[in-house]
């Protein structure tokens, strides 16, 4: 980056920055109601844990801090490039992947594959052709090739669907909703963390606190919709039993 584009990503910075710190002064105004919330989980019998109003807002601020972050990332990304632009470049990849997919899978089977083998060769030790080794050298070398020429294939699939998918999405990326699945992971994971309870799917308390929280970011959303990404993120997490995050504490052994 030059000199001259410094001011300016830095004006950008700081513009971010003031505006997420004018936003959680905003999620501050929450405090009582969300701290009152867990707070009466927390409480309800049976009680496992003690309720600590300071280390909870901490926390809260924390997971606030991040949403507004990631949320402020994903609209400067939109403002860089515009989505038909985007839809271009991701076609103009998928055809240049195809040509160079196509154009090295010709060369398997052309005269200029013994020129391609030789200098390959060269680059990966310049063995003695006179040496029968040479023969494992031949089938790494087609090995190798056709590996590419897959891996080609998959990234050309994949240009080709995310052009779709931006065209058909031009307003959003795909998982970048109010209700991403990460938050309401993390979130469940702070709420039993702080309570001591765990959040369940359906209406109730869980349900309650993400609406709550969503509304002090200023993003709100209906409790319908809320339960709905709920279950959908625990049925998500559990697919996968020995990866799933659902349950797991989030500040497990940090401080304050």
């Amino acid at each position: 980056m030059s000199n001259s584009e410094e001011p300016g990503h830095d004006a950008r910075a700081g513009a971010i920055e003031a505006t997420i710190e004018a936003r959680l002064t905003t999620f501050d105004r929450h405090r009582d109601d969300l701290l009152g919330l867990l707070q009466k989980v927390c409480e309800h019998r049976p009680k496992t844990k003690s309720f600590d109003s300071d280390k909870s807002w901490h926390h809260l601020r924390f997971m606030a801090r991040g949403y507004l972050r990631r949320e402020a990332s994903v609209k400067q990304k939109q403002m860089g490039v515009p989505a038909t632009d985007r839809v271009e470049l991701l076609r103009q990849l998928g055809n240049a992947l195809s040509e160079a997919r196509c154009k090295l899978d010709e060369a398997r089977h052309h005269d200029i594959r013994g020129v391609l083998f030789v200098e390959w060769c060269g680059a990966h030790g310049n063995p003695d052709f006179t040496d029968p080794i040479i023969d494992r050298f031949d089938i790494d070398f087609d090995e190798v090739v056709a590996g590419v020429v897959a891996g080609l294939a998959d990234l050309e699939t994949a240009a080709s669907r995310a052009a779709e998918q931006v065209r058909q999405k031009p307003g959003r990326p795909g998982g970048t909703g109010v209700l991403q699945h990460d938050l309401i992971i993390n979130l469940e994971s702070t709420y039993r963390d702080i309570t001591g309870k765990p959040g369940r799917v359906g209406p109730g308390p869980f349900a309650q606190f993400l609406q709550k929280f969503l509304e002090a970011v200023g993003c709100k959303s209906n409790e319908g919709s809320v339960i709905r990404a709920i279950k959908a993120a625990k049925k998500r997490e559990e697919t996968h039993p020995a990866t799933s995050r659902w349950g797991r504490s989030l500040f497990a052994g940090i401080g304050g």
